[in-house]
């Protein structure tokens, strides 16, 4: 079975978590979300403490995964994955590792009197050793770093000098004639035995020579060794036992092995055939007689009988295993990877021995053969043993490194493309078959192990590239050594498709350890989670551009995702040491703005390097919009309170001496609105438009209110307009009384003469008593409303008009102001995905307010024009105006006070404004004009021949307001005065005519029939239709015949009563009409 990576765990505990939380779920208990999240997030599960969660659910209830959070501050976010795959497919099953402490077993544990040793059936090796999962497979470390190979072919049990011993003793033996001095001192050296034991074992092989045995190659000989050798070839009997043990340790594991895996049985026929039992207990017995440790214990003939019946035994067992007598390929393999290390020197292991070259061609002529190693696996070793010494020599010379790296590199790139036999697991160096490595042919693990060591070479420069900002501090050592190694030993072995796979694991393996290293550091130095966030945001983005500035061109002629594989890396370990904090932040604090806006840069500069790589984006403002909307709720509901404090204090005083100076109000108003904009934008967030949409809507609501504000301060200027009077008709003799009273009164008072005045208005009153009619026109201040309309003055009214121009003028900046910031934070990215589209929102912003404004500005230009028209000109427009005839009271009058009147009212205010006063007060004069015509009391009278006179007032008027084309246009002169002039056509109309028209348009008083249409109504003839205009026109006709028509058809009166009665009606006839 494959070890479980941590990233393989990490996977499986958020996949036990979403379980346990959806069974929740399933039973009817509520699982709350942190504030921004959607689901459960891969970087939510493993921010939960299990531990705290297990209690939430213990105890019952809903759970709050807030509460089962470990943040930033408790705890280090988990890592993305403590391994890296060095193999593009796990490791062959029963994979096992021997280590530098764990490696096989002792000489006492080797043979079968020294406890649970191999041939008692045990493993070969113990527990796996954390630096062998570390590498992989048949992979591990020294203490000092250097790599090791260790392949489950490779395990034979025995120790390292055990190894060492047999192989210079099978060196000296294959090659004793023709092996120099000088090489043979090399080998010893390499294998650090040391001279005295190197010339006890050259007495070996003398003495071996002696007894006729030609190789030292096989187990047979070294069982016939027991046989021949005795203590008197040592120097002392320690180390007679000392070789002894070794040479019965690979006795006993070999056979032992070999009868349990390969054990032949006999033919059926045959007679008393011996059971592997009894020659594994006859190899025992003989092996625990030759355990002789004290040289006082040694018997001659004692250890010959024992020797003998060990040769016997292992005899028999060879006979009825499969694998004879022959050395295991694994011993063979591991014996030449330790003699390859000789042409290495001991003291300088990055050069050459001398005479390296005669070593290999001794190896290969003599030693190889004897060995049974091939062409393809020598080159396999010795391109391993390259790349071992270059990991010896990294720490001490480049250009040595870089040496043994190209000869690594070009002695792999000769190998043959592998090709694995049937059954072999490509890549993860499998056993062929079920057969144990220890006990395979050579032919059958000829074509396998080359593949493995090039795996092990290839997992060695993984497992130094999964950190190589620290292993590499040299770029040129990974490009022209590293990367070529491992691109060399992946096309040989088939893999070139993988490489790019393997490179994105040791690039996200580097970058991951160089994160938490300075992870690491940032939170020795800091406490405070904000701090560290931005510390940490700043080290991630050093470690990008070192990453792209120094490795990343180096990777990418292997990879070419190498970049967004490490932005990608970047991404995701920032995300989950920064969202578990984002998740409990409960305030915008400066600190939190900070580090908020600092992870927002880094994603901009990680999104931009993963273009052609998914990733999660961490949603940052999302997540954080439930606290923008807080805030935005907050400011608005601040401003509103700031507003109530401003407007209560207004007293509507011009606030500078400009034409166009407004109130402190409006000024405090804007600048509030402003400020609390410049606020939401100062965070320097990329800001959701729907929360900008929601902080525009609240300031729109507040401008509304202030425009609402100044609106209730004017109210209505109806109050103004006087009554209408009740009808009456014309009556001759009143009429002429009438006149000449206000004459001789008026010549009177020209005289000078006031007691002559007061005694002839005195005669006249009495005289006229009777038929004089009472004034229809009340002097104002009556009532409160007018009272208080009357109290606004016009400085008041014009500082109001210059505040509220002065915030529609402030709508272009604010807009702007808003585009242009929120544009200004919105990431590069977002601009790019959502198009013009995301800009839709902005042109109707403050719509509202606008709207709002431009009505409250106009009705505030009409209250000002009312009051000037029925305040100001109330005497010369409804007291004077066509009073009696119309040549006597012309129009001309009322102009020059009007002209006089706004001239002085538009020096005051806003250049944008004098357009529209102007406009309302000819709206108002109009008004004031059909008022008179039609309600201007008993004495208005006009005869059709007046009509050309009053068509020449209202020219003139046109006139006024035109004024040579720098008043109001035409268009709009003509519009205004439209009722005016179909008034006047009425007013044409012969009496017999209006008569006629209003017996059609309304039946007499009393008639139960209802009002008919007139026929033929056309547009420009509705107001010659109308009853109430046609009724008003007769009782204001200077003509007999109308006066007669009125009393008989409907019961007019000739004079006005003493007092206007409550029962005049304000609600019906034109202007009724007209307000409405």
């Amino acid at each position: 079975m494959s070890s479980l990576t941590q990233a393989q765990a990490v996977e499986d505990r958020r996949t036990l978590l979403r379980h346990l939380l959806q069974d929740v779920k399933d039973r009817g208990r509520s699982v709350l979300l942190p504030v921004g999240c959607s689901g459960l997030d891969d970087w939510l599960l493993d921010s939960i403490s299990v531990e705290r969660l297990l209690r939430q659910v213990t105890f019952g209830g809903g759970l709050d995964l807030i509460q089962a959070c470990v943040t930033t501050s408790t705890s280090a976010a988990p890592s993305r994955s403590a391994t890296v795959s060095l193999s593009s497919t796990p490791p062959r099953s029963g994979a096992l590792l021997d280590g530098p402490a764990l490696s096989g077993t002792t000489a006492g544990n080797g043979t079968p009197y020294g406890g649970a040793g191999a041939g008692g059936g045990g493993t070969l090796a113990g527990e796996v050793s954390q630096p062998a999962r570390r590498l992989g497979a048949g992979l591990a470390q020294e203490a000092d770093g250097v790599p090791q190979l260790h392949l489950k072919s490779l395990q034979v049990g025995l120790e390292d000098h055990q190894l060492k011993e047999m192989a210079y003793t099978v060196f000296l033996g294959c090659a004793r004639v023709t092996v120099p001095p000088a090489l043979a001192a090399v080998m010893r050296a390499q294998l650090e035995i040391s001279e005295q034991r190197a010339a006890e074992l050259a007495r070996i092989v003398a003495l071996v020579a002696q007894q006729g045995i030609t190789s030292l190659a096989t187990l047979e000989m070294h069982v016939k060794l027991l046989q021949v050798v005795r203590p008197s070839a040592f120097d002392s009997f320690k180390n007679f036992v000392w070789w002894r043990e070794t040479v019965t340790s690979a006795v006993w594991l070999i056979l032992s092995q070999a009868t349990r895996d390969h054990w032949t049985p006999a033919p059926a026929d045959a007679v008393d055939p011996p059971s592997a039992r009894s020659l594994l207990a006859r190899l025992r017995g003989g092996l625990r007689r030759l355990d002789v440790r004290e040289a006082d214990e040694f018997d001659e003939g004692e250890y010959t009988e024992a020797a003998e019946a060990v040769f016997v035994a292992a005899g028999k067992l060879a006979e009825h295993c499969a694998t004879g007598w022959g050395f295991p390929w694994g011993l063979r393999a591991r014996m030449a990877e330790l003699m390859l290390r000789g042409v290495f020197d001991t003291l300088e292991e990055g050069q050459y021995v001398d005479g390296h070259e005669d070593l290999l061609a001794l190896l290969k002529g003599n030693v190889w053969p004897e060995l049974g190693i091939a062409e393809e696996v020598h080159s396999a070793i010795y391109g391993w043993v390259h790349y071992r010494q270059a990991s010896v020599q990294q720490h001490y010379c480049l250009s040595g490194e870089l040496h043994l790296l190209d000869a690594a590199k070009l002695t792999v790139q000769l190998m043959k493309p592998v090709v694995l036999p049937t059954g072999a697991a490509n890549g993860n160096g499998a056993a062929v078959g079920n057969q144990p490595p220890l006990l395979l042919t050579a032919d059958e693990t000829d074509a396998q192990f080359p593949e493995e060591v090039l795996a092990c070479i290839s997992e060695a420069v993984c497992a130094r590239l999964s950190d190589y900002h620290v292993n590499v501090p040299e770029p040129r050592a990974m490009k022209v050594g590293l990367l070529e190694v491992l691109e060399a030993c992946e096309k040989v072995r088939g893999q070139s498709a993988q490489l790019q796979e393997r490179l994105e694991g040791c690039i996200a393996a580097s970058v991951e350890a160089q994160f938490g290293r300075a992870a690491e550091e940032v939170y020795a130095r800091v406490h405070v989670d904000e701090d560290r966030i931005v510390l940490l945001a700043a080290a991630t983005g050093e470690l990008l551009r070192v990453e792209h500035g120094k490795f990343s061109p180096l990777l990418l002629p292997f990879d070419t995702a190498a970049r967004g594989v490490a932005a990608r890396t970047l991404h995701e370990l920032f995300g989950a040491r920064m969202l578990p904090w984002l998740i409990s932040v409960n305030g915008l604090t400066k600190a939190a703005l900070e580090a908020i806006r600092c992870s927002q840069e880094l994603e901009e500069v990680l999104r931009a390097e993963m273009t052609a790589t998914e990733f999660t984006p961490w949603g940052t403002m999302e997540r954080l919009q439930p606290l923008l909307y807080t805030w935005v709720q907050g400011q608005v509901s601040m401003l509103k309170g700031w507003q109530s404090r401003i407007m209560a204090q207004e007293d509507w005083k011009r606030l500078n001496k400009q034409r166009s100076g407004g109130a402190r109000s409006v000024v405090e108003t804007i600048k509030i609105v402003t400020e609390t904009l410049e606020a939401l934008f100062d965070m320097r967030l990329p800001v959701p438009a729907g929360v900008v949409r929601a902080l525009a809507e609240g300031l729109d609501g507040a401008m509304q209110l202030y425009c609402e504000f100044i609106l209730n301060a004017v109210g209505s200027a109806e109050a103004l307009v006087p009554p209408e009077p009740p009808l009456t008709r014309y009556k001759r003799e009143l009429a002429v009384a009438a006149e000449q009273f206000e004459e001789e009164a008026y010549r009177m008072a020209a005289q000078g003469n006031e007691a002559t005045l007061a005694q002839t208005m005195a005669s006249a009153a009495a005289k006229l008593k009777q038929g004089q009619n009472a004034s229809w026109l009340q002097p104002l201040g009556q009532t409160e409303e007018e009272r208080r309309v009357l109290g606004i003055g016009y400085d008041k009214l014009v500082v109001m008009l210059n505040s509220v121009q002065h915030l529609i003028d402030s709508f272009v900046a604010l807009e702007k102001m808003v585009v242009e910031r929120w544009d200004d934070g919105r990431p590069r990215s977002a601009r790019a995905k959502e198009g013009l589209s995301a800009y839709d929102w902005l042109p109707g912003m403050f719509d509202g307010a606008k709207h709002t404004a431009a009505h409250v500005r106009d009705q505030v230009c009409r209250f000002l024009a009312m009051k000037l028209v029925f305040t100001d000109l109330r005497d010369v427009i409804f007291e004077r105006l066509y009073r009696f005839h119309v040549q006597s009271a012309r129009l001309e009058l009322v102009l020059q006070e009007v002209d006089r009147h706004l001239g002085d009212i538009c020096s005051r205010v806003h250049d944008a404004l004098p357009p529209r006063l102007a406009r309302a007060v000819l709206q108002a004069l109009v008004l004031a004009l059909q008022q008179v015509l039609l309600n201007g009391g008993p004495y208005r009278l006009f005869s059709v021949g007046d009509s050309e006179l009053l068509e020449a007032d209202l020219s003139q008027m046109r006139a006024m307001f035109y004024a040579d084309g720098e008043g109001l246009p035409l268009a709009d002169i003509d519009a205004i005065c439209r009722p005016l002039s179909d008034l006047l056509d009425v007013m044409q109309l012969d009496t017999g005519l209006v008569m006629a028209n209003l017996r059609q348009a309304r039946p007499p008083t009393g008639s139960s029939k209802q009002l008919r249409p007139a026929p033929s109504m056309r547009p420009g003839m509705a107001m010659a239709m109308d009853p109430e205009i046609l009724l008003r026109v007769l009782c204001h006709r200077a003509d007999h015949a109308a006066s007669k028509f009125l009393k008989k058809d409907f019961k007019v009166s000739k004079k006005i009563p003493g007092t206007i009665t409550q029962t005049v009606s304000k609600g019906g006839g034109l202007f009724g009409k007209k307000k409405s």
